[in-house]
This record gives C-alpha cells, sequence and structure tokens, in this order.
C-alpha cells in the first residue's frame, strides 16, 4: 500500500468533525486576540461606496504598489461616524470624502460567522491626506516651473484701462454679485462690457468646466481685455481645483492676463501664483479694475491742474512781454512822431521862408511873361507884355 493511503486512512480512521460555526468562531477569536485594539491603517479609497439614504458608506479600500493593486477590502463607515469624519474632513482639507483619495484611517477589525470579516472605520486622519494634497500642489508647480511657464501670464501686459471683461463664476454666487456691485459704484462715470462665462467653482469637476470656459474664450479673445475667475467665500473648502495641473497650466498660457479673486485668506493656490495678478476677495478684484480708472482720473486732473498752472504762468510772462513792448511801442511811436513834428516845423520854417508872398514882402518882385515866371532877360523880347508882381499889386508893362 501506498504511503499516501496509508496516511488518509490514518486521518479518516481518527478525524475530528468541525461544524462551521466552530471553525468560523475560533477564527472570529483569532481574530480578536491579533487586532485586540483599533489602529490606524494607511490605504487609498477606490470607491466611497455612500448610501444616502441609510447614511452608511462601503468604502472600498486597496493599496497599490506603483498602479498595481496589491491588497484589497472593504470597510464600513456606519452613519454615526461618516457625518462626523466628513465635516472634519471637509474642514481640514478642504475636500470630502471622495473616490482616489489617500487616508489614514483608525479601523477595528472584526470577524463574524454570519457576515463575514469586517473593516469598520471609527475615524480618518485629515493631516495625512491634507499632505498628499500639499505633495500634488508642490508638483504641479514644480512641473510648470520646469516647463518654464510659471510665470508666463504675469508678462501679458493688461491694457491700462481694461473695460472688456471676460468672468468665468456662477451666476448666482455671491462672490460674482459683490464684484458686479463694485463696478455698478461707479457705472455713472465708467462703461464696462462683462461676459458672464458660467462654471462651477469647487469640486471634482470645477477645473474642467473652468478650463472649458477658458478655451471658449481664447477663440474670442479679440473681444475682450482680460479674464477674471470669480469665486464667492467659503473659506479653503474646495480649493484643491485650483492645484489642478491642466486648469494651472491653461492659466499660465493663456494670451490674455488673467487676474483671480476666488474668496480665501490663507494658502494661495497654484491658479493664484501662475495668474497675472490674484486678489483676496471679488470685491477687491472690482476695486483694482476701479482704481486703474480712477488713477487715470487724477493722472488727468493733475494734468489739467498743471497746465491751467503753466497756461497762467505763460499768459503772465506774455503779458509782461507784451506790457514791455507796448511801453517800447509807446516811447518808440513817440520818438517818432517827435521827429516827424520837429522835420514838420523845421519844413515850416523853410517853406515859410521861401514862400513868394513872403520874399515879396521883403521888397521884392517877380516878373511874368504870359503868365509864367521870368528867370532871364534873354527870355523878354521887344514889345512883350510883361507882368510886376508886388506885396500890394501888379504892374503891367512893354518892353522898349
Amino acid at each position: 500500500m501506498r504511503a499516501e493511503d496509508l496516511f488518509f486512512n490514518n486521518i479518516q480512521d481518527n478525524r475530528e468533525i468541525h461544524s462551521l460555526v466552530e471553525v468560523l468562531d475560533q477564527l472570529s477569536e483569532s481574530v480578536r486576540k491579533q487586532f485586540p485594539y483599533p489602529f490606524w491603517l494607511k490605504c487609498e479609497v477606490s470607491k466611497i461606496n455612500l448610501y444616502p439614504y441609510s447614511g452608511h458608506a462601503y468604502p472600498e479600500l486597496v493599496e497599490k504598489n506603483g498602479d498595481v493593486i496589491v491588497a484589497q477590502t472593504k470597510a464600513i463607515i456606519w452613519r454615526s461616524d461618516f457625518q462626523r469624519i466628513n465635516d472634519k474632513f471637509l474642514r481640514i482639507t478642504g475636500q470630502t470624502l471622495k473616490d482616489g483619495i489617500s487616508i489614514v484611517c483608525l479601523a477595528r477589525l472584526t470577524y463574524h460567522p454570519l457576515y463575514g470579516l469586517s473593516l469598520i472605520i471609527s475615524d480618518i486622519d485629515p493631516d495625512m491626506t491634507l499632505g498628499e494634497l500639499e505633495k500634488e500642489k508642490l508638483f504641479c508647480i514644480q512641473r510648470l516651473k520646469n516647463e518654464n511657464i510659471f510665470a508666463l501670464n504675469s508678462t501679458k501686459a493688461l491694457s491700462y484701462l481694461p473695460q472688456r471683461l471676460a468672468v468665468i463664476s456662477v451666476p448666482s454666487s455671491k462672490g460674482f454679485n459683490d464684484f458686479v456691485q463694485t463696478i455698478d459704484t461707479k457705472k455713472d462715470k465708467y462703461k464696462f462690457f462683462i461676459h458672464l462665462f458660467p462654471s462651477l467653482l469647487q469640486g471634482d469637476n470645477a477645473s474642467y468646466q473652468m478650463i472649458e470656459a477658458l478655451n471658449i474664450i481664447e477663440g474670442v479673445q479679440n473681444y475682450f481685455d482680460c479674464v477674471l475667475i470669480i469665486r464667492g467665500g467659503g473659506g479653503d473648502i474646495g480649493l484643491h481645483c485650483y492645484n489642478n495641473y491642466e486648469l494651472c497650466r491653461k492659466i499660465a498660457t493663456f494670451p490674455l492676463p488673467v487676474l483671480t479673486g476666488i474668496g480665501h485668506s490663507t494658502n494661495e493656490t497654484v491658479a493664484e501664483m501662475v495668474a497675472f495678478r490674484n486678489f483676496i476677495t471679488p470685491t477687491a478684484l472690482g476695486e483694482f479694475i476701479l482704481q486703474n480708472f480712477e488713477e487715470f482720473d487724477g493722472n488727468v486732473e493733475n494734468l489739467k491742474q498743471k497746465i491751467n498752472k503753466l497756461s497762467l504762468l505763460v499768459v503772465k510772462e506774455e503779458y509782461k512781454n507784451l506790457s514791455y513792448m507796448c511801453n517800447i511801442l509807446k516811447i518808440s511811436v513817440k520818438n517818432l512822431l517827435d521827429m516827424h513834428k520837429n522835420k514838420i516845423i523845421s519844413d515850416e520854417k523853410y517853406i515859410n521862408v521861401i514862400d513868394p508872398v513872403n520874399i515879396l514882402k521883403k521888397g521884392y518882385t517877380v516878373t511874368l511873361l504870359n503868365g509864367h515866371i521870368v528867370q532871364s532877360v534873354n527870355q523878354i523880347h521887344k514889345n512883350d507884355r510883361i507882368e510886376t508882381v508886388m506885396q500890394d499889386g501888379r504892374i503891367s508893362s512893354t518892353v522898349d
């Protein structure tokens, strides 16, 4: 007989038969002894599997080596724990529990003969997940810097008076309404063209919707001076989408200046870092836009005052020059008049001296022949009729 047959027959003769409950109870006891206390477990949530009706979640947990799954199990988060865990996770990390995130959770391993192995999660440490998110953020920054595009949008030229504004926001967003109200405070002075390109502003799909909006704006970029990404308050909740590499790359390489006002006070996102300019709130962004116009008005007013002042100085100086020239002209005219007056007096004296009337008064006479003055005796002939003019009369004579 073969050895294998002998061994099998021996077992058959001395076998001890266990019930299923007995075996599974022993397994349950072994699990309890091996894992008597809750323990911290690092893993990745493949699927959260939240059931809204019951409030319980049944996440599928995995561990990966690169892209290869090397371990996998299901877990339970009871409704009484899930709300508390999710609220804390949201408050600290800015996002809710979801598929594809890495976590460190406090779990308790149990085995029930009827329900099998259970991994019950009672708490999650958000700091580890926050670290992973920060790691993704730093990776995004480094990748953009390696591609030499991190500061590219900041080199774009922003119009001195940006009036045509492409806004990415939610129509009902408080941030968008705050921005519009800020701009409208000066609507009587300045005119703006604001076109809204709707998009989610937080959550898993927000980054992709913002990219889509940017793609549309890029197609009509000649109609706008800049792009504004405006999000209402809410602190740091939901900001992880602004660290998305594809969105940040789109902003960095966008042909128009991109300005952000996404309403938070801490933890600057990569999207804000690569934007042309970022502001803490939509209101601050609106004030910046108006500030350009008010500074322009101020410059115009300053130039107006300078021109007025310079004009007054020029007029005053020219008035002085004109007064001086008037005085010179008066003196010159007076001198000229005096000169001509003296000449007239001199000429008058001369005329008086040579006036025939005055000459005749001195005893001189004038001889006329046929009405013409006789200047030489050779002009007179025998029998000519001449006339002698004296001061007080005339004498007619006939030449012998």
